[in-house]
């Protein structure tokens, strides 16, 4: 295992700041998103950690060491990418092998390396098979085998579910986490689906415009977002937000950001609660919940239920959330408050 810690990282393009002086402690045997929007510069950072990408300024630190001058290939760090990057015309054995064959370990200790990979990954019966013969899942258990035959220190993964469909994601995630608690290895995950991190990971560093937004565990950063862009990013559907002089009389310059998941229909269990009144636009139906659209003002507050039976659009409706529940952001900066 290792850790990674980030200091005051900065990259530029040209004129073109994409990451604006990061600072990050990843723990030995942690499974760390990074999450964002596309262009957040969440893959430079990754990229620049595996020695693919220099820093302009800063450094970064490998179980205390510096790192930030050395060639990838001496930093043991393995990374598999989105698009699987597997040789089309090499055998899964060899695909996995290839990295140890390069740096010229010994025939023994290949076969040993792969036979154990393809064991922990459930490949054994498609050694002999060509890359075109496998499913898509299949592929990325190839690339990720051929990432941990190596045994590196760190394991980084660029988005390596996005091209995989909606049901396999899910397999795939279910292994990629079994994987990383059996080999206890560092891993750092690259992904803009915020489902995914929340997940997968033991802490989550929310990244936009390459500026780190907040870094902490899943329900925290559900819970008690650093900002409103985070608390907009994180969680489906969205938070609602409303003016606060429209929400139990929190007045100018404030934001009130509640989840639709802790708004429903108000039905007089008393407890202190904010309540909001308005006409009922939509009504969707998804699953064990449904998601109610109100029309509160000009604004559309989207809230659930889980017995849509009694409501119909066009009727005039009082909703409710749990006082603690709320989110209050400064109007003006979006920081929390």
């Amino acid at each position: 295992m290792t850790s990674i810690n980030i200091r005051a990282v900065a990259k530029t393009y040209g004129n073109f700041p994409v990451l604006k002086g990061l600072d990050l402690d990843i723990a030995d045997g942690e499974f760390v998103s990074f999450l964002g929007p596309s262009g957040c510069g969440k893959s430079t950072l990754l990229f620049c950690i595996a020695g693919l990408e220099d820093i302009t300024s800063g450094s970064i630190l490998m179980d205390g060491r510096d790192i930030s001058e050395l060639d990838p290939r001496d930093r043991n760090i393995a990374l598999v990418f989105q698009d699987y990057a597997l040789y089309p015309h090499m055998k899964v054995k060899d695909n996995m092998a290839f990295a140890l064959r390069q740096q010229k370990v010994a025939e023994a200790t290949i076969q040993q390396q792969v036979a154990w990979a393809s064991e922990l990954l459930g490949l054994e019966q498609f050694l002999e098979r060509m890359p075109a013969e496998l499913s898509g899942g299949q592929r990325q258990r190839v690339a990720v085998g051929r990432a941990i035959v190596r045994n590196p220190a760190a394991l980084l993964m660029d988005e390596p579910l996005s091209n995989l469909d909606a049901a396999l994601r899910v397999r795939m995630r279910t292994e990629i986490k079994r994987l990383q608690r059996e080999l206890k290895i560092t891993v750092i995950f690259v992904t803009h689906d915020q489902e995914e991190a929340m997940v997968l990971s033991d802490r989550i560093a929310v990244m936009h415009g390459g500026v780190l937004q907040q870094f902490d565990e899943p329900m925290t950063v559900y819970r008690q977002p650093a900002n409103r862009f985070v608390a907009s990013f994180i969680g489906s559907p969205q938070m609602n937000f409303l003016p606060g002089s429209m929400v139990g009389g929190h007045g100018g310059g404030r934001l009130v950001g509640i989840r639709p998941h802790d708004l429903s229909p108000a039905d007089g269990a008393g407890g202190e609660s904010v309540r909001l009144e308005g006409e009922l636009a939509l009504i969707e139906p998804a699953g064990p919940v449904t998601f109610l659209d109100v029309l509160i003002g000009d604004t559309i507050v989207k809230a659930t239920t889980t017995d849509p039976s009694a409501f119909r659009p066009g009727q005039r409706l009082t909703l409710e959330a749990p006082a603690r529940m709320i989110c209050l952001f400064d109007e003006a900066t979006g920081a929390r408050v």
